[in-house]
């Protein structure tokens, strides 16, 4: 023993135990006997239930292990499926984008139709508005000369109605003194009406040939009208159709973003959003 240990003497006592130099009582061989066969026993019990243990964890281990060759089955099949899938949502997507494209350009060339179609129809609007504004000024043109020309004649019948009394005056004059004098003043008489007669037929045909300008100028007013009014029914029914496939336009492309959103910015943002090890 080391020098830091004290020495310990021991006795033995009748009973089967013994005392040390401290006063302790030291176990017998009898009580060491039980001891050891309960401490075989607890090895045994121990040992049972760790081989007990062993095997529940051995069959367990193996479930566990069926269940991962499982899952790593399911794995790699659900990887198969998600790359099918992959590729045909990156089909659709081309087919989409596509699809798109042609809308866009399809309304582009619709938006340049409709321009041109505007532009011609205000150019023949306004082509339509200078006629119609001539034809004013023509008809304006006309009331003017007909009203002077309608003065005149008045002035001159007028003037020859008073001439017609002045010959009439003088015929009856004449007529009292001499018979040859009556003869020429009934004779201018007859010249004055015959002209009287040929200014007033030419009054009539004057008249005519203006209400005849008027009728016509109506006439044409009226089919202008028409087909200012056609045209302009022609445009509300094509602004109607075009409102309608505008709106199916609109339509299709909310659809198409509709479907593009929960698939985020494209097959690459896909890619940078799958997790590692995915694959």
């Amino acid at each position: 023993m080391n020098g830091g240990q004290r020495n310990r003497v021991s006795m033995a006592y009748p009973g089967g135990f013994e005392i040390d130099g401290g006063g302790k009582r030291l176990p017998s061989a009898q009580d060491l006997d039980v001891t050891v066969l309960a401490f075989a026993q607890w090895l045994s019990e121990m040992k049972l239930r760790s081989n007990s243990s062993l095997q529940q964890m051995l069959a367990e281990m193996g479930i566990i292990r069926n269940g991962i060759t499982s899952n790593n089955t399911d794995l790699t099949e659900f990887k198969r499926n998600t790359a099918t899938v992959q590729q045909q949502m990156q089909s659709q997507i081309s087919d989409l984008r596509d699809k798109l494209t042609d809308a866009y350009t399809e309304i582009a060339n619709m938006k340049k139709t409709k321009s041109q179609f505007e532009q011609e129809v205000h150019a023949e609007s306004q082509s339509l508005s200078e006629q119609l504004q001539f034809k004013t000024l023509e008809l304006e043109t006309l009331k003017k000369a007909y009203a002077h020309t309608h003065q005149q004649l008045q002035q001159q019948i007028i003037q020859l109605q008073t001439e017609v009394n002045e010959l009439r005056t003088k015929g009856d004059d004449v007529n009292r003194q001499q018979h040859l004098t009556f003869e020429q003043s009934v004779n201018k008489v007859s010249e004055v009406e015959m002209a009287a007669q040929y200014t007033n037929n030419e009054m009539k045909r004057l008249r005519s040939e203006h209400d005849q300008a008027i009728a016509s100028l109506a006439e044409n007013m009226n089919r202008w009208n028409e087909a200012v009014r056609d045209l302009s029914k022609e445009f509300h029914d094509f602004q109607k159709v075009m409102n309608v496939n505008h709106q199916r336009l609109q339509s299709s492309v909310w659809e198409v973003q509709g479907k593009m959103g929960p698939v985020g910015q494209g097959p690459g943002h896909q890619a940078q959003a799958r997790p590692a090890g995915a694959w």
